[in-house]
């Protein structure tokens, strides 16, 4: 069995960055409005400058803990393009991104968020924050978890691993 974490919205706090770049809200996991993914495609450095998202670091550490204790076969980050692949340095500063604060631990691309499911291998396991993502991974035969925060998260964890 092998951990994925996706990078936007349970790693980075894409949401925060994006809804303070075009200073306006809009629902959570409903698509960003076309007018606003302009304003975020026009920050050609999004992705690099994005922050830790809160609990990030206990979830890495959480999960790292499984691989280290060998009840879990690897930790991987699995991301996708951004709609459109109209960010030319997403994947660039992702992997960046990735290696500037978990360094060493592999990235793997979708290469869209509908290709996901592709990495999934019985019994894997892929925290998302896109419902669609965990549904597809669930019906190739992983298992997956909606991510929102960190405290539910692990308790969904605890139940998986038994601690």
């Amino acid at each position: 069995m092998k951990i994925y974490l996706d990078i936007d919205d349970v790693m980075a706090d894409w949401t925060k960055a994006a809804k303070a770049l075009v200073s306006r809200d809009w629902n959570y996991g409903e698509r960003i409005p076309e007018a606003d993914w302009d304003k975020v495609r026009a920050k050609t450095r999004f992705y690099r400058d994005l922050k830790i998202k809160p609990g990030a670091m206990e979830l890495y550490q959480y999960c790292q803990d499984r691989v280290t204790s060998g009840q879990t076969d690897g930790l991987f980050f699995l991301t996708a393009l951004p709609h459109g692949d109209d960010a030319p340095y997403a994947v660039y500063d992702k992997v960046n991104w990735c290696n500037l604060h978990f360094p060493g631990t592999p990235m793997f691309i979708g290469p869209y968020s509908h290709d996901k499911w592709r990495h999934c291998q019985p019994g894997d396991i892929l925290i998302d924050d896109r419902t669609s993502n965990c549904e597809e991974w669930s019906s190739a035969g992983g298992q997956s978890y909606i991510y929102r925060d960190w405290q539910s998260c692990k308790t969904w964890l605890d139940g998986i691993f038994g601690t």
